[in-house]
Protein backbone atom coordinates (compact mmCIF):
# COMPACT_ATOMS: atom_id res chain seq x y z
CA UNK A 1 0.00 0.00 0.00
CA UNK A 2 1.39 3.22 -1.06
CA UNK A 3 1.02 6.10 1.22
CA UNK A 4 2.20 9.70 1.34
CA UNK A 5 5.95 10.23 1.70
CA UNK A 6 5.39 13.78 3.75
CA UNK A 7 6.02 13.45 7.05
CA UNK A 8 3.15 15.97 7.76
CA UNK A 9 0.50 14.23 6.03
CA UNK A 10 1.15 10.50 5.71
CA UNK A 11 -2.56 9.83 3.91
CA UNK A 12 -3.06 6.59 2.48
CA UNK A 13 -5.50 8.37 -0.02
CA UNK A 14 -2.84 8.19 -3.47
CA UNK A 15 -3.36 7.61 -7.00
CA UNK A 16 -1.26 7.31 -9.74
CA UNK A 17 -1.04 10.25 -11.43
CA UNK A 18 -1.70 10.26 -15.06
CA UNK A 19 -4.60 8.53 -14.14
CA UNK A 20 -5.98 11.18 -12.02
CA UNK A 21 -5.07 13.65 -14.40
CA UNK A 22 -7.03 12.15 -16.86
CA UNK A 23 -10.19 11.87 -14.52
CA UNK A 24 -9.85 15.70 -13.94
CA UNK A 25 -12.57 18.24 -15.80
CA UNK A 26 -10.87 20.00 -18.61
CA UNK A 27 -11.65 23.27 -16.39
CA UNK A 28 -9.76 22.03 -13.53
CA UNK A 29 -7.04 24.59 -12.20
CA UNK A 30 -5.61 21.11 -11.43
CA UNK A 31 -5.20 19.99 -15.35
CA UNK A 32 -2.16 22.41 -15.81
CA UNK A 33 -0.36 21.82 -12.68
CA UNK A 34 -0.04 18.03 -12.77
CA UNK A 35 -0.07 17.68 -16.88
CA UNK A 36 2.60 16.04 -18.71
CA UNK A 37 5.72 17.16 -19.77
CA UNK A 38 5.48 18.60 -23.24
CA UNK A 39 6.48 16.21 -26.37
CA UNK A 40 9.44 17.83 -27.95
CA UNK A 41 8.28 19.04 -31.79
CA UNK A 42 12.41 17.81 -33.17
CA UNK A 43 13.07 17.15 -36.47
CA UNK A 44 15.85 15.72 -37.99
CA UNK A 45 15.81 17.39 -41.35
CA UNK A 46 18.20 20.16 -40.41
CA UNK A 47 20.97 18.02 -39.27
CA UNK A 48 20.89 15.44 -41.69
CA UNK A 49 20.63 18.30 -44.87
CA UNK A 50 23.73 20.25 -42.96
CA UNK A 51 25.73 16.99 -43.22
CA UNK A 52 24.59 16.47 -47.22
CA UNK A 53 25.66 19.79 -47.53
CA UNK A 54 29.20 19.41 -45.82
CA UNK A 55 29.87 16.41 -47.64
CA UNK A 56 28.97 18.22 -51.32
CA UNK A 57 31.18 20.81 -49.99
CA UNK A 58 33.90 18.46 -49.81
CA UNK A 59 33.44 16.53 -52.68
CA UNK A 60 33.51 20.06 -54.30
CA UNK A 61 37.08 20.69 -53.04
CA UNK A 62 36.18 22.99 -50.09
CA UNK A 63 37.75 20.14 -47.44
CA UNK A 64 37.75 22.21 -44.11
CA UNK A 65 34.45 23.97 -45.12
CA UNK A 66 32.97 20.97 -45.56
CA UNK A 67 34.41 19.15 -42.68
CA UNK A 68 32.85 21.89 -40.38
CA UNK A 69 29.73 22.09 -42.17
CA UNK A 70 29.10 18.19 -41.77
CA UNK A 71 30.48 17.89 -38.16
CA UNK A 72 28.28 21.34 -37.18
CA UNK A 73 25.48 19.08 -38.69
CA UNK A 74 26.28 16.07 -36.12
CA UNK A 75 26.56 18.22 -33.66
CA UNK A 76 22.84 19.47 -34.20
CA UNK A 77 21.80 16.14 -34.43
CA UNK A 78 23.48 15.13 -31.41
CA UNK A 79 22.27 17.98 -29.52
CA UNK A 80 18.18 17.11 -30.25
CA UNK A 81 18.77 13.81 -30.12
CA UNK A 82 19.98 14.00 -26.12
CA UNK A 83 16.76 16.87 -25.76
CA UNK A 84 14.54 13.75 -26.98
CA UNK A 85 15.62 11.42 -24.59
CA UNK A 86 15.75 13.93 -22.03
CA UNK A 87 11.94 14.59 -22.78
CA UNK A 88 11.39 10.82 -22.26
CA UNK A 89 13.04 10.45 -19.18
CA UNK A 90 10.40 13.15 -17.94
CA UNK A 91 7.90 11.89 -19.21
CA UNK A 92 8.11 8.26 -17.52
CA UNK A 93 9.35 9.57 -15.16
CA UNK A 94 5.63 11.39 -14.97
CA UNK A 95 3.95 8.20 -16.06
CA UNK A 96 5.19 6.48 -12.48
CA UNK A 97 4.17 9.19 -10.29
CA UNK A 98 1.69 9.77 -7.32
CA UNK A 99 -0.42 12.22 -6.47
CA UNK A 100 -1.87 12.56 -2.46
CA UNK A 101 -5.18 13.43 -2.64
CA UNK A 102 -5.01 15.14 0.81
CA UNK A 103 -2.12 17.46 0.33
CA UNK A 104 -2.21 17.24 -3.15
CA UNK A 105 1.75 16.55 -3.38
CA UNK A 106 3.38 14.52 -6.05
CA UNK A 107 5.80 11.89 -5.72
Amino acid sequence: MIACPSPKCLSPNVADLPHYWQSLPAESPLKAKYAPPARPKVSYWAALLAVAVGILVLTEGGILLGLLIAAGGAGWGAVVYKAVQLAEAQRAAWESSHVCLACTGRF
